[in-house]
């Protein structure tokens, strides 16, 4: 808003000018600091640039531009804040250089620097050096706050060496900047040793290092180093601090310290201060697990920004609940309140991507082209990787072979091996591979984590033995997730002995990852001794992982030995582990429609099941045999193929042919591992019905048609 005398006194100011007036000649004094004082204040209230233009121009024309330096240091900082650092810089140029006082060139600094233009802070620093301008304490901070922002730890410790040389490394400021700058790039142990010899530290101070503990994946030493500032310096938290604490909480885990954090933060009215607190909080409560009380958190909050509804959204989808996600995007458009952003999408791509949802996905990418929201290259590899889980690999190959080579990064490349991974189609994802090369990017850890679990996927043993080798002449070290490709990769293919081998001489400890790709590799080949060997090391590793006992469960009792089957199930209960129930979900009329095992709640649950039992008779006739091992209970023989006609895909896929046009195909969503006669059972549905079916299980998607599965019965 224009203060209401400016127009009044730019024009007094111009005519004293142009009559003559010399506000500085003795007599004048008083008129001088009137003025000035006008000035001062018509600068700190201004708030665009056509004012700031005017009162720039009277500041010449009156003189005061040569004769105040502190209004020349409010009009830098003012073009700069109102988004034109060119123009103050241009002030700057004019002035400052011509004298060596560094407070105009410290001005300049902090103007860069605010404005995040901190390239050109390091930049005339430089010259400020060439100049010979003697830096002094309100120079570096700034300095090192530049060198932070970009995470320039080299050019930081340069900076730290200058402020040592000019004998100012004692300086409160100083050293307080330097924890700041060493934390944020990183070198925790360099910002620590600066933050133990400090004699007087304030809040600043210990923010930054508990920030960077924080930052850091340090989350305990950060809340350590809490206690102490509370206990030995008797400092409280501010809303700065609020924050960082709260994402160290949520990085444990841990919902009796979350509880904690929350209460500190209403006893001190945080959340009522600062939006940011309540985000973080949010956040914290849905990393914890805890989403109902996220949503409590966010429901009371008074105001609430774009960070508060992102909280929100990646806090459903983090906890599996993609759908209130979705219900949440719609509300969050209708309420108006906040524009979606880049990640908002972000989020939501998400969102389909773990829900499967082609329906969804396409209706995501089409909101976000028709907002004109800037598609940058990481939405547009969350897209591809969008397209590719919810089963339409065409999609995302032809959104890839229409980018320009500019708009890809290794991401891209990536995401795309790792979608014909998913599909089965190795032999498309070694092609990337080496096309990826041809054109200059690098493989990194995740490019050889999706290769070779696309060569576990297809049965591509030797491929994968040969990339496996790739990885150190390409100095990428393989870490436990590349190992535990491996074995799933030779246990798949058969050759247990040899991936027990691989585990036995890894150079680091084998994680509960590589473990269980043993164990799944013993549930394929019926492998009970060596499954107990897995197991009984899961079980150390993970003593609450369900999925690890029902693996072992399930080894038993194909090998029907239902004694250990008990005695696995009662030690489950005792303590408390369930095993997760199947669930199928399926699209029609833009609508998701779940079945689990035998499921009784669907409005058309009688003609799906009648409809299960006509299409079990149909392919009977064509040469389907039921596959009675999959039947994991002790009873009779006749009950085990009512026990598989029941299971939730066959119930989705009855619910898809009754409802889906024929031509159509049919798109289903399993949470677990398809069995081994539902995979069969599919096969002869996709010949006698002339259906494509598409299924995505827990692993890898199949495509069934015309009697067949692109996973070649290998998976």
């Amino acid at each position: 808003m224009r203060h209401p005398c400016s127009s009044k006194f730019l024009s007094y100011c111009s005519k004293d000018a142009a009559e003559g007036v010399d506000l500085h000649r003795e007599g004048n004094t008083s008129s001088f600091k009137s003025h000035h004082h006008l000035y001062d204040h018509l600068l700190q209230s201004c708030c665009n640039v056509k004012l700031l233009k005017q009162i720039h121009s009277s500041l010449i024309t009156s003189g005061f531009i040569k004769k105040s330096t502190h209004l020349v240091a409010r009009i830098i900082l003012k073009y700069s804040a109102l988004g034109h650092p060119d123009c103050a810089r241009s002030i700057f140029n004019g002035i400052a250089t011509s004298t060596s006082n560094s407070f105009l060139w410290n001005t300049m600094l902090r103007a860069y620097v605010n404005g995040g233009h901190c390239v050109e802070a390091l930049s005339l620093y430089r010259l400020m050096q060439s100049a010979c301008i003697a830096a002094d304490n309100y120079t570096f901070p700034f300095v090192l706050k530049a060198t932070a922002s970009r995470s320039l730890v080299v050019e930081g410790k340069m900076v730290h060496g200058d402020a040592i040389r000019r004998g100012l490394e004692s300086d409160m400021f100083v050293e307080a900047a330097l924890v700041d700058m060493y934390a944020k790039c990183g070198e925790v142990t360099d910002g620590r040793r600066i933050f133990d010899r400090m004699p007087d530290r304030d809040l600043v101070c210990w923010t930054a290092m508990i920030t960077a503990y924080e930052q850091s994946k340090r989350p305990e030493e950060a809340l350590m180093l809490f206690w102490r500032m509370q206990g030995e310096e008797g400092l409280s938290a501010d809303s700065v601090t609020a924050v960082s604490l709260a994402s160290a909480v949520a990085q444990l885990g841990d919902l009796r310290k979350a509880r904690s954090m929350h209460a500190h933060a209403i006893r001190n009215g945080f959340l009522e201060e600062d939006i940011s607190v309540g985000n973080s909080i949010v956040a914290m409560y849905a990393k914890c697990s805890h989403i109902e009380e996220a949503r409590l958190v966010f429901e009371k909050m008074k105001e609430k920004d774009g960070v508060s509804w992102n909280s929100m959204l990646s806090g459903y989808v983090q906890n599996g609940r993609a759908s209130e996600a979705l219900s949440l995007f719609d509300e969050m458009q209708v309420a108006g309140m906040s524009k979606p952003t880049s990640v908002t999408a972000l989020i939501m791509v998400s969102a389909c991507s773990y829900l499967g949802s082609r329906h969804l996905g396409k209706k995501l990418h089409d909101f976000i082209i028709s907002s004109g929201m800037r598609v940058e290259t990481t939405l547009w590899n969350a897209i591809l990787d969008m397209y590719g889980k919810c089963g339409d690999l065409e999609t995302a190959v032809d959104m890839f072979n229409m980018s320009t080579p500019g708009q890809r990064n290794v991401s891209s490349w990536n995401v795309m091996i790792s979608g014909y991974g998913m599909h089965g189609y190795g032999k498309d994802a070694l092609r990337f591979y080496a096309k990826m090369q041809e054109e200059g990017f690098e493989p990194n850890h995740i490019t050889f984590t999706s290769l070779l679990a696309a060569c576990s996927h297809s049965g591509l043993v030797d491929e994968g033995r040969k990339r496996f080798l790739d990885m150190n002449k390409l100095n990428v070290k393989p870490e436990a997730k590349h190992y535990a490709c491996m074995v799933d990769m030779l246990g798949r293919a058969g050759l247990l002995d040899e991936a027990l081998d691989l585990i036995k001489k890894m150079p680091l400890e084998p994680s509960d990852e590589v473990w269980g790709a043993l164990l799944l590799a013993c549930k394929i080949h019926g492998n009970a001794e060596m499954g107990e060997v897995a197991a009984q090391t899961l079980f150390h590793l993970q003593p609450e992982h369900t999925g690890y006992c029902v693996l072992m469960s399930n080894i038993y009792a194909a090998l029907s030995k239902w004694q250990e089957v008990g005695m696995l199930r009662r030690d489950m209960k005792s303590r408390g582990l369930r095993k997760p129930a199947a669930l199928s979900v399926i699209e029609f009329d833009e609508e998701v429609h779940g079945f689990h095992a035998a499921d009784q709640t669907h409005p058309q649950c009688r003609q799906v099941h009648e409809k299960v039992q006509i299409l079990v008779l149909e392919i009977k006739m064509a040469g389907y045999v039921p596959d009675r091992l999959c039947v994991l209970h002790d009873v009779e023989e006749e009950d085990k193929d009512l026990i598989l006609t029941n299971h939730s895909e066959k119930l989705a896929l009855a619910f898809g042919i009754m409802r889906l046009e024929p031509q159509m195909p049919i798109y289903i969503t399993k949470n677990l591992r398809v069995c081994n006669d539902c995979h069969s059972a599919f096969k002869f549905i996709s010949q006698v019905h002339r259906r494509k079916i598409v299924v995505r299980d827990a692993n890898r998607f199949h495509h069934f048609q015309d009697g067949s599965c692109s996973c070649n019965d290998y998976w």
